[in-house]
């Protein structure tokens, strides 16, 4: 068996696993310790991690995989999953030395980071000085190392947002993460007081976007060294698409065994429970088909091919299927039935959690076919995120 399939094979072991204590996740609002265990005991945090580095140096494709089958499970470990196996990628933004530090302990990495930026960034001496708070720190509970973003502000110079690596012992975590939906995955706010980063920790964040930094210079392999976005599609759409595929099976088992309280007619009967049902299966088999073709022109794409145009519409493409997922879910809702909003139902819980991703700033509908439109006729674009 190759270590593709055995990795795989391992993801579907844990499945019903983490279905199981997808509740107790939920009520936990972070990953379970056994959860994070179990994930790192498989080997499949390891899957996209360089071989010089003791990794399985697979590509992307397997990472989806993987991510869709325990995201049909459990969506908040779907979730975290996708960022603590897409870590090693990131990692290789960083400088040969950042990673060689990293693992050092072992080929994979516990990684939590947020976006917005920093306070106060100041340029210092060997590296920065770091102050502030960012939220949406997705898997912050286990994480051993933060990503920060900051803003370096200069006289005479244009503002130059910087990307930091730091450990968890330099930062506080905050405990904010009360909300709707994707509840069990520990996106607390993060915090840091005058922390200094070295240089080697730290890299310019539009050299990241551009997938042109130093660390990802030095392999060969040209899988990490495309640009940012575009990656982090291949992170989190899987996603949700497993949210879609979990839904689409759940209100399968729902219809069959729904019954009306006044009529006693089964659903199963029913031609509307029927149709609702047929369409939630073809559209999670839509959805794969989708993120299946998104994947191959990643995958297929040259480093130096990826152009502003060709970054913004692979976002549109990822953002789509995100939008069509949510929708197909929430005209599945229509047919959950009372029961089906109960807290011990998957049901309601694949429905919070797709709708709360389905904004996300990085696959927001609206942000990236606004993108493509404006540079399909001729203008510029102010989405930080391409």
């Amino acid at each position: 068996m190759s270590i593709r399939d055995d990795l795989i094979g391992r993801a579907r072991d844990l499945a019903p696993v983490f279905a199981e204590r997808a509740q107790r996740t939920e009520e936990k609002r972070s990953l379970l310790d056994e959860n994070v265990r179990e994930l790192s005991d498989s080997g499949i945090l390891a899957a996209l991690t360089p071989r010089i580095y003791g990794g399985h140096e697979l590509d992307v494709d397997v990472m989806a995989e993987i991510l869709r089958i325990i995201s049909a499970a459990c969506p908040s470990t779907g979730w975290v999953s996708a960022f603590y196996m897409g870590a090693p990628w990131r990692l290789n933004i960083f400088s040969e030395q950042a990673q060689r530090e990293v693992f050092a302990e072992k080929p994979y990495m516990l990684n939590s980071g947020q976006a917005g930026a920093l306070r106060e960034t100041r340029k210092v001496a060997g590296g920065y000085r770091i102050t502030g708070q960012a939220a949406w720190s997705s898997g912050s509970t286990h994480a051993e190392w933060i990503v920060f973003v900051g803003i370096v502000r200069e006289e005479g110079q244009p503002p130059l947002p910087m990307t930091f690596l730091v450990p968890r012992a330099h930062t506080e975590l905050v405990d904010t993460w009360f909300a709707a939906g994707m509840r069990g995955t520990g996106s607390n706010d993060m915090r840091v007081e005058d922390v200094f980063v070295p240089e080697y920790r730290s890299v310019s964040f539009q050299t990241v976007l551009d997938g042109e930094t130093e660390g990802q210079a030095i392999h060969a392999n040209p899988m990490y060294r495309r640009p940012f976005m575009p990656f982090c599609m291949c992170e989190v759409v899987p996603v949700v698409v497993g949210i879609m595929r979990g839904a689409a099976n759940a209100f399968v088992q729902r219809t069959r065994e729904r019954q009306g309280t006044i009529s006693g007619i089964k659903a199963a009967a029913k031609q509307l429970p029927q149709v609702r049902m047929a369409q939630g299966l073809a559209a999670a088999e839509a959805a794969e088909k989708l993120l299946d073709s998104y994947l191959a022109r990643f995958m297929a794409q040259k480093p130096e091919q990826s152009s502003l145009i060709e970054r913004a519409e692979m976002k549109l493409r990822a953002s789509y299927i995100v939008d069509l997922c949510r929708n197909a879910v929430n005209e599945l809702a229509r047919g959950f039935g009372g029961d089906g909003f109960r807290e011990p139902s998957p049901l309601q819980r694949y429905f919070r959690d797709i709708n709360m991703l389905a904004v996300h700033a990085f696959i927001d509908i609206d942000t990236a076919a606004e993108s493509v439109g404006r540079l399909t006729l001729g203008q510029s674009v102010d989405d930080p995120l391409l």
